[in-house]
């Protein structure tokens, strides 16, 4: 199977992060907990951020070190392998403080990469 461009992985990361957004869209974290739907489907996202960040080259997570890319492979380790032990207040969590940040990292990379 051929490898996939740099750039379908970092689409693939910042089209699922803003799904995320999408979703829980003017839901409070109770809202959320309570909407199996959504919150499977934000956990979903969550597994595709995680395969597309594992699929990165090293010189890219080095180049932007500042990133916690093991980090988020461990989350989507956690959300894949222990679904039962899933805390929604962590997934909440990453969704108001890390996810943010994770996406302007995404669009970084993106505009230097069409730079080249």
């Amino acid at each position: 199977m051929p490898e996939r461009n740099i750039r379908l992985y970092l689409e693939d990361i910042s089209e699922s992060g803003h799904a995320i957004f999408e979703y829980v869209q003017g839901m409070s974290f109770d809202e959320f907990c309570s909407d199996r739907k959504t919150f499977s489907a934000v956990i979903r996202e969550f597994e595709i951020i995680g395969e597309a960040v594992g699929k990165l080259p090293d010189e890219i997570k080095e180049r932007y070190s500042e990133v916690l890319w093991q980090d988020i492979k461990d989350f989507r380790n956690i959300l894949v392998h222990e679904y039962f032990g899933v805390d929604l207040e962590i997934v909440w969590k990453v969704i108001g403080e890390e996810l943010p940040a994770l996406l302007d990292a995404i669009n970084e990379m993106r505009k230097r990469l069409d730079q080249l």
